[in-house]
């Protein structure tokens, strides 16, 4: 029997071609490969079953990728690795390279845009403080008492101020809210007042305020206000205090004595020897803000409380000067007591009648408390007295509107064509009554309305010509 070659026994040998059909019956569209017997005849067994192994994976994940490709899938695909740049260690300087790319001029824009809409010149807006200087400022929370309900209730919190006006002195306390700034308090300082400590709280003080604007219109208020400890509740009553008496109106009274021996008449010799008669008189007058004599219209009657011996102990006067006269031989006080107009109370003084000069004067000072409206209108012929809104001249003097007619300028043309003015012409026009007003002007300046307001009457000649000759060139006068 011939022997045969292992080789060729191997190659002949069923179960690598068994292997590779059953993988072509289980795959679809896999390329046959050619024999390794064929090829190579001295390929090993080992390594034919180690191809069709591979053969074999290789058909099954082709299956795989067509199986899912059918529901819209797919094979895996390898993510592809960017070649490293041994040049650039970081991504920012790929950045940059790329913008470089796109910007071979790297510079800085220096970009300019001119505003759509341009602002005009800033305007300054009135608070209505700006007469006054501010004496005190503390933080407190403000309370009103609610009469229908009789329950405190609570207006808010913020800065209690007192603020104290340049021209006429007077000092008025106002309170805004935080943040709002709305107004909560805005009376006067008067002498009327009182604080009262609160129940059970040393810092906390109630009172009652007459006039109290906070809301538009002058209302009586009972309010309170709590500090955030007795400390600062006593400082707040120690500037209210010192308020109230910078508050009061004053006027200076002056009293002239005359006074001459009566040896002349031999009819009336002295009751008591070595005191010769004499005769005396006395006079009351006013004094002006400038130290200047004016008639005593502010007071409506003047009476003399003489010595008990006097035939006629106490006399009574209703005509300024409030002139008495008497004679007698001896000195002595003497108590006047003048009442003041619109009943305005009574106000005593002390004088002491000697006979060391023939000639001389006392000076008094009369305080008024919280003056009424009709009170304030007869102090204001003898100074400055002042209101909420600037001080107020001799308004109603019919003598001052008479002398105005009769010149040159007709007040009623003129108020006419003030009123035809365009808006910048009025603000030219206000400008010109703040620049030359007097301390008779009257002016109010309603800024939540938008108005201003003056009496012609009140100003001075040369501002009446002044707005005259500037009316008539804006208008047809």
């Amino acid at each position: 029997m011939a022997e045969t070659d292992p080789s060729t026994e191997q190659a002949a040998a069923p179960g690598p071609t068994l292997a590779k059909d059953e993988t072509e019956k289980a795959t679809t569209g896999v390329t046959e490969e050619p024999k390794a017997s064929e090829e190579n005849p001295a390929t090993s067994i080992t390594e034919m079953a180690s191809n069709a192994a591979s053969a074999a994976s290789t058909a099954t994940t082709a299956a795989a990728g067509n199986v899912f490709s059918m529901f819209g899938g797919g094979p895996k695909k390898e993510k592809k690795e960017e070649p490293e740049d041994v040049d650039e260690p970081s991504g920012s300087s790929k950045a940059k390279a790329a913008e470089d790319e796109e910007s071979p001029e790297a510079h800085e824009p220096d970009v300019h845009f001119e505003p759509v809409v341009r602002l005009t010149e800033k305007v300054e807006t009135k608070t209505n403080e700006e007469l006054e200087e501010q004496t005190f400022k503390m933080r407190a929370k403000l309370f009103k008492f609610d009469r229908e309900s009789r329950e405190w209730k609570e207006r808010g919190t913020g800065d209690v101020r007192l603020l104290k006006h340049k021209e006429n002195g007077k000092t008025r306390l106002v309170m805004r809210r935080d943040k709002t700034l709305k107004v909560c308090a805005n009376h006067y300082v008067v002498p009327d007042m009182k604080l009262s400590p609160n129940v059970g709280s040393d810092r906390s003080w109630v009172w009652n305020a007459a006039a109290d604007v906070s809301e538009g219109d002058p209302e009586a208020q009972t309010l309170a206000i709590r500090f955030a400890n007795s400390e600062n509740a006593n400082l707040f009553k120690e500037a209210f205090i010192k308020a109230q008496q910078e508050n009061e109106i004053k006027r200076q009274v002056k009293i002239v004595t005359h006074q001459k021996p009566m040896y002349a008449v031999a009819d009336e010799p002295s009751p008591v020897e070595g005191f010769p008669m004499r005769s005396w008189s006395i006079e009351i007058w006013l004094l002006d803000e400038h130290g200047q004599e004016v008639t005593a219209n502010l007071f409506e009657k003047a009476v003399y409380n003489l010595h008990p011996s006097f035939e006629r102990p106490k006399q009574t006067f209703k005509k300024p000067p409030f002139r008495i006269e008497e004679k007698g031989w001896g000195e002595f006080d003497m108590q006047i007591v003048l009442t003041a107009v619109h009943k305005g109370g009574d106000h005593p003084l002390e004088h002491d009648l000697n006979f060391q000069s023939e000639r001389y004067e006392a000076k008094h000072t009369v305080t008024f408390k919280n003056p009424k409206p009709d009170l304030l209108q007869a102090l204001r012929e003898s100074g400055p007295v002042g209101d909420e809104n600037g001080v107020r001249g001799k308004r109603d003097d019919p003598s001052r509107k008479k002398n105005r007619r009769d010149k040159n300028v007709d007040m009623e043309k003129l108020a006419d064509g003030l009123q035809k003015l365009s808006e910048d012409d009025l603000l030219q026009v206000v400008q010109m009554v703040h620049d030359n007003k007097t301390s008779e002007t009257y002016t109010k300046n309603d800024v939540e309305n938008g108005e201003f307001h003056v009496d012609l009457y009140t100003l001075p000649d040369s501002l009446v010509k002044m707005l005259w000759d500037f009316t008539a060139q804006k208008t047809d006068l």
